[in-house]
């Protein structure tokens, strides 16, 4: 009797420990897994069984918090201590999901080789049964909560395996949702699966696959898709994931879609997937029905149908033949290229291969047209050899392109009107690059706005040339001329003209040279020569040499011209160059030889000088070396001028510089009048120079005037400070004199008779003029900002005839509105009609000023 009780003593032990054992490694196995916050409650534990009444734990891999409860697992040993799952059962459960997991790119391991498996048998560790009652799933959709009811049950006997599952709405469980039947059973070792996917009864997807050992291995199998016009109940879900379907979209879907896909292929004997690819024999159709528009999101309606077969004979492609009509209305863009207006209504694609020619798998042919109709109405077609083995790559021949775009912009100051593109190229594709052979290509713009520039019917011709790139279109090279024509281009530095640019452009987007001429109506016409580079551009061009009696280009062409200056005669040629590196430096030369012209009411002629115009720095300097001028005329005649001087300034401030005045010198009236070297800064309110006079010839000076009734000889010579401010010119205690030993004063004026009647001074005075030899001339001279000149003369000499030539010391003041006397010369002489107009309206404008009270 006491061994009995020892026994069972001892059999209890036993069985506490190994439930103790049990326990201990439940909670050591659930502790292992990637979990964080786990609790459990455990309500029962034995050899075979082991119940939770609510497990709860945080996964380590996604963002989801994991409650469980009315848990049941069921297990039997086999062959000793093998552990073979019988059920495993779930009463209920939630899974929340906080948010989406983010994939690291760089964490993502690289894809291993894959091979079709060698054993079909299903996996020992599956359980009989799997239940699962009632899984409420919540996601996050869009700022809110997505909640689906989850139902599944799985059925394993021997190689059998059944699976059924249900998902729907939390808010409407009535509603027919998502179902999954799938059935995976072997048959002679190899496996039969039948699958069928519903959704709301709008969608049902069934796949069969089969494998069968005859001579060969054999794998057969079909795909059916149907896709019938949504219910609400999917409508309302497809709006919660913010898949809008339009109005119009559901209306005009109203026939199902239906996509059939059969096989069968006779497989090698070994698996893996480079003898699949290389010995596999057999036939794939597909045929897909699109009777009406289908939405696909951010795509946009298909219609039309698909018709494919395609044979294998050991891995050799022996049959193939394509046709396919799809029409896709309403395309949706991407925003890089709706943005600027790219946007069309439909788009018909339509591929076809005949298969009348032996086809490989190498050079598989393919016609390919496009067409769309609307904002950009496109016509693409071409010829295509496709080669599907790696690495792959395309072929396209005779490929023609017409564009007709209404309206490409970019914003209000940037756009294109009636845009037309033809062009004609062939081209290849390869993984990691592409290239086209251009043939052609025109391109026609109805007007264009580019900022502050503006232009109409513009015309670009590209003649065949070759461009390249790689596969993100980062990089791209080119080797073409073109001709860009511009008519009416507008800017606010130029005159509405034609434009002409006629070029070759080679190299790539970071590295690239242009060379080619530019020219207008007007026949302006610049050679250039650019090279850029990252970082650095450089630029050179040359101004052909212009002959200014065919007329000035320039002229013409600069908006900013200078509207009182004209060129009518002479040659004028330039050059010069721009770099940015990454400043801005630049300078630019030209050269004036023997140019005539008008500038205001002023004739000059042969002007000739070098000119230097430097940029750097945000400094610009202007050099003026050894400039003359034969002759000026402006009332007074003159003539040669020389001048060197420089000026610098800010490029913010261009007209606050310093001008360095080198040389100025003018030869007149037999004499020379210079301006002493000095600086001026024109930032300043007032600016002075001071005038040398030296040897002026008396008698050329009043020979200026042709009326005159005063004759003279002599020199004089003087210093005269002349004032610049803004209001004009004066002058103050200027100081001229004769030069030793004087010289002859002749006043013979016809009216002297009535000018001396009854005043004995005047005639005392007009007798001593009459014929006055003086010893000493001398004045000091003044003037006024509104051109008043003022004369205080003090003369000593004598008249031979008058009195046996008595000394005679005269003081004389003389007051002479300089502007008006100038006019009176300009009208009196020989000038051009042009300045005798200029003159007149000058005369108009200052009668005008008068008689509104303006003081000039």
């Amino acid at each position: 009797m006491r061994l009995w009780h020892k026994a069972l003593l001892s059999i209890v032990l036993l069985l506490s420990l190994a439930v103790a054992i049990a326990y201990w490694y439940a909670q050591k196995a659930l502790a292992a897994l990637p979990v964080s916050d786990l609790t459990f409650d455990i309500t029962a534990l034995s050899l075979h069984r082991l119940q939770f009444a609510q497990v709860q734990f945080r996964a380590n891999t996604i963002p989801a918090a994991v409650t469980l409860q009315d848990v049941d697992i069921r297990w039997q040993f086999t062959d000793g201590f093998n552990v073979q799952l019988q059920q495993v059962l779930l009463g209920s459960g939630t899974i929340e999901l906080a948010s989406w997991p983010i994939s690291d790119a760089k964490d993502t391991a690289p894809a291993s080789a894959v091979s079709v498996p060698t054993s079909w048998q299903l996996p020992a560790f599956l359980p009989d049964t799997v239940d699962i009652a009632a899984l409420r799933i919540s996601l996050p959709c869009f700022g809110a909560r997505c909640d689906y009811l989850l139902n599944a049950t799985m059925q394993r006997q021997a190689q059998q395996l059944q699976l059924k599952l249900n998902a729907n709405s939390a808010v409407s469980p009535s509603n027919a949702g998502l179902t999954l039947e799938a059935d995976y059973q072997m048959q002679q070792g190899l496996p039969l699966v039948n699958a069928k996917l519903q959704l709301d009864n709008s969608i049902s997807l069934s796949v069969v696959q089969q494998l069968q050992q005859h001579s060969t291995l054999m794998a057969q199998g079909e795909i059916k898709l149907q896709i019938a016009p949504p219910s609400p109940w999917l409508v309302q879900q497809l709006q919660q994931w913010q898949l809008e379907l339009p109005p119009d979209a559901l209306q005009r879907f109203s026939s199902p879609v239906t996509v059939n896909s059969r096989w069968q292929i006779e497989l090698p004997d070994s698996m893996d997937l480079a003898n699949l690819s290389q010995r596999a024999s057999g036939n794939v159709q597909l045929n897909a029905h699109l009777p009406t528009p289908l939405l696909i999101p951010h795509i946009g309606q298909l219609q039309g149908d698909i018709q494919a077969k395609v044979a294998l004979t050991d891995g050799e492609l022996s049959h193939y033949q394509l046709h396919s009509q799809l029409t896709l209305l309403q395309p949706q863009m991407p925003d890089s290229l709706s943005q600027y207006g790219i946007d069309a209504e439909q788009l018909v694609i339509s591929l076809s291969a005949d298969g009348k020619t032996a086809p490989q798998l190498t050079a598989l042919p393919l016609q390919i047209k496009l067409q769309s109709d609307g904002q950009s109405a496109l016509n693409v077609s071409a010829d295509a050899t496709l080669n599907l083995t790696p690495p792959l790559s395309a072929a396209l021949k005779d490929v023609t392109l017409q564009l007709n775009q209404k309206s490409l912009r970019h914003d209000s100051r940037h756009h294109i009107q009636q845009l037309q593109l033809d062009s004609r190229f062939d081209g290849y594709w390869l993984v990691d690059n592409w290239q086209l052979m251009l043939q052609s290509a025109n391109v026609q713009i109805g007007s264009l706005q580019f900022g502050d520039s503006s232009a109409s019917n513009v015309k670009l011709s590209l003649q065949p040339g070759k461009l390249s790139g790689n596969s993100d279109f980062s990089t791209l090279q080119f080797n073409t001329e073109l001709t860009l024509n511009a008519q009416q281009l507008q800017h606010a530095l130029l005159k509405p003209l034609n434009w002409r640019w006629q070029g070759k452009l080679k190299g790539a987007l970071t590295d690239f040279t242009a060379a080619g001429t530019l020219s207008n109506s007007a026949d302006l016409t610049l050679q250039h020569q650019l090279q850029y580079q990252p970082d650095n551009l450089n630029l050179n061009w040359q101004l052909d040499e212009i002959f200014l009696l065919a007329g000035n280009p320039l002229q013409a062409s600069l908006a900013q011209w200078p509207a009182l200056l004209e060129f009518n005669r002479g040659r004028i040629s330039g050059s010069g160059s721009i770099s940015v590196s990454p400043q801005v430096a630049a300078q630019a030369s030209a050269k004036l030889s023997g140019v005539s012209g008008i500038y205001d009411r002023s004739l000059f002629k042969d002007l000739t000088t070098p000119l230097k115009l430097t940029y750097q720095g945000d400094k610009i300097e202007l050099n003026i070396n050894e400039l003359t001028l034969n002759e000026i005329q402006h009332g007074l005649n003159g003539g040669p001028l020389k001048l060197t001087a420089d000026y610098r300034a800010d490029a913010n401030t261009p007209g606050a510089g310093m001008l360095d005045i080198k040389q100025l010198q003018l030869l007149a009236m037999g004499g020379q009048i210079s301006v002493t070297p000095t600086q001026l800064d024109l930032a300043m309110e007032q600016q002075e120079i001071v005038l040398q006079l030296q040897r002026i010839d008396l008698a050329k000076l009043l020979q200026q005037h042709p009326t005159t009734d005063l004759s003279g000889k002599g020199l004089l010579s003087g210093t005269v400070p002349v004032q610049i401010n803004r209001n004009g010119i004066s002058v103050n205690r200027g100081a001229i004199a004769a030069e030793s030993p004087g010289g002859i004063l002749q006043y013979r004026p016809p009216a002297a008779n009535n000018m001396t009647s009854g005043n004995q001074g005047m005639k005392v005075v007009l007798d001593a003029l009459h014929d006055f030899h003086y010893s000493v001339l001398s004045s000091d001279i003044s003037y006024d900002t509104h051109g008043q000149l003022t004369l205080a003369l003090r003369l000593k000499g004598y008249n031979p005839a008058l009195e046996a030539g008595r000394a005679v010391n005269l003081n004389i003041n003389l007051q002479e509105d300089v502007p008006a006397m100038i006019t009176s010369l300009q009208l009196s002489s020989q000038i051009s009609d042009k300045i005798k107009q200029r003159v007149q309206q000058h005369l108009q404008q200052s009668g005008a000023k008068r008689a509104n009270g303006v003081k000039l």
